[in-house]
């Protein structure tokens, strides 16, 4: 019997949910406040680990030491519209699943379906919430089968014909994303996504729930107090876990908490390092022709502390840009914030975006709070893409989308991506992009102004 092939990620190179399922961002480059305050840079390192645990804690219960959900798989078998307000920037494009594995106690066996007309991916984060492993049609070129999800330091031997798939930390987010045709599809794609299945094998030890439960990440006690537990939960891990010893003397990774003084300067810091990622996320400074594109090492952000940080507040979940890739635009052609108020032509050119699974564009309105939420109309729409029946091309093969809030007149009301009356997000999404799209040969399009 021989140990089954581990499978990685490949270069991992390039978000989503909020803080459960859906979307992804780009993000500035570190900010210079990482490399000169010891807080904020402790900070940065450190909020990843507190966000993704809350995000367990919050989907799994499982707190005050009980397992909860942990290594149960959730499937959500609905496609989101307007009035699906728990994420941000949701997506109408895909089905979830999602399964929090806690690995201390041996490995979890999961099932995956074989696929290869219809587009999923199965993506591994580990605690810092870095993608280490995929399955899915661009990984595993549709294949599926039986896998073992196992932590660091297991070295036992898998069955034959399963897959072992080794976690760098004993805490892992495994998110499977299944695509969707529109609403005819819901049942076949409802049917694929329930064929997805955990198995934890019996006589396994229960999976650790957390003893400390995510309550403020401005408390600096309820924060050092999460983020300590989660790196205790990983003894003795290298890389990323090892970095914990150079923030010691601030109170990371070390048992009990620091001096109140200490204390009181990361209250200043969380503080001053949250509005900080927020305005990174929302003002990102890679824009192209108006649209913000992801940078470089999302999903695998290697000592970029700020930028995995940055991803961790505003797009938890974000896929490596060989798999997808994510542009946003706020602003018009003349630099004014995009609003329902004036009409918009998008055109696609010739070929369409640049993919081998599918793209689509989609519409948010903006809350006073800076969030997106679909847009409510009349004809259901809140994406159109590759993938939208009905659509008018031109002879040419491109093809003009018109984004307004009133539906517009004759054959092309086809084309017609309804806005809200006021302001007004879109975002790109890009599965599978080709080599020119990743390499910027191939430019998303302006939007333009008309009437």
């Amino acid at each position: 019997m021989n140990r089954r092939r581990l499978l990685q990620s490949g270069t991992v190179a390039f978000v989503g949910m909020l803080p459960m399922f859906g979307t992804a961002c780009a993000a500035l480059s570190a900010s210079p406040e990482q490399d000169t305050d010891p807080y904020m840079a402790a900070f940065y390192y450190a909020f990843p680990l507190y966000e993704l645990a809350r995000i367990e804690q919050e989907r799994t219960g499982a707190v005050n030491g009980q397992p909860g959900q942990l290594n149960v798989l959730a499937h959500r078998s609905r496609l989101l519209d307007h009035t699906s307000m728990m994420v941000t920037a949701p997506n109408n494009d895909t089905f979830y699943s999602s399964c929090f594995f806690e690995l201390s106690g041996g490995p979890v066996e999961l099932i995956v379906p074989s696929s290869t007309d219809r587009y999923f991916s199965v993506a591994f984060m580990q605690a810092f919430t870095d993608v280490f492993a995929y399955v899915g049609t661009r990984a595993t070129q549709g294949q599926g089968g039986r896998f073992w999800i196992v932590g660091p330091d297991w070295h036992g031997l898998a069955p034959d014909g399963v897959r072992v798939i080794q976690a760098p930390s004993y805490d892992v987010w495994m998110l499977v994303r299944t695509l969707v045709d529109g609403p005819d599809d819901v049942e076949a794609a409802t049917a694929f996504q329930h064929r997805f299945s955990v198995i934890e094998p019996s006589g396994r030890p229960p999976a650790r729930g957390f003893s400390v439960a995510a309550v403020d990440a401005r408390d600096p006690v309820n924060f050092l107090s999460l983020v300590n537990e989660v790196i205790a939960r990983n003894p003795g891990r290298p890389g990323i876990f090892a970095r914990a010893e150079g923030f010691s003397a601030l109170g990371i990774g070390v048992d009990g908490l620091p001096a109140q003084e200490v204390l009181d300067r990361w209250r200043d810091a969380i503080s001053t390092g949250l509005a900080e990622l927020q305005r990174a996320f929302r003002f990102r400074d890679d824009v192209v022709d108006g649209w913000s594109y992801t940078r470089e090492g999302v999903g695998d952000f290697h000592e970029n502390d700020h930028l995995r940080a940055t991803v961790a507040l505003g797009g938890m979940a974000a896929l490596t840009p060989d798999e997808a890739m994510y542009f946003h635009v706020h602003f018009g052609p003349d630099g004014q914030l995009l609003s329902g108020i004036d009409n918009y032509r998008w055109r696609v050119p010739p070929g369409g975006v640049p993919v081998d699974a599918f793209w689509s564009l989609s519409m948010y309105r903006v809350t006073p709070e800076g969030r997106y939420f679909f847009v409510e109309n009349p004809i259901n729409r809140y994406s159109i893409g590759d993938r939208t029946p009905g659509l008018i091309v031109e002879p040419d093969g491109s093809m003009e989308i018109l984004i307004q809030h009133a539906r517009p007149e004759g054959p092309m009301a086809a084309n017609w991506l309804p806005s809200p009356a006021g302001p007004m997000r879109l975002g790109l999404r890009a599965y599978l992009p080709r080599p020119e799209l990743r390499d910027r040969s191939w430019l998303v399009p302006p939007l333009r102004r008309v009437g």
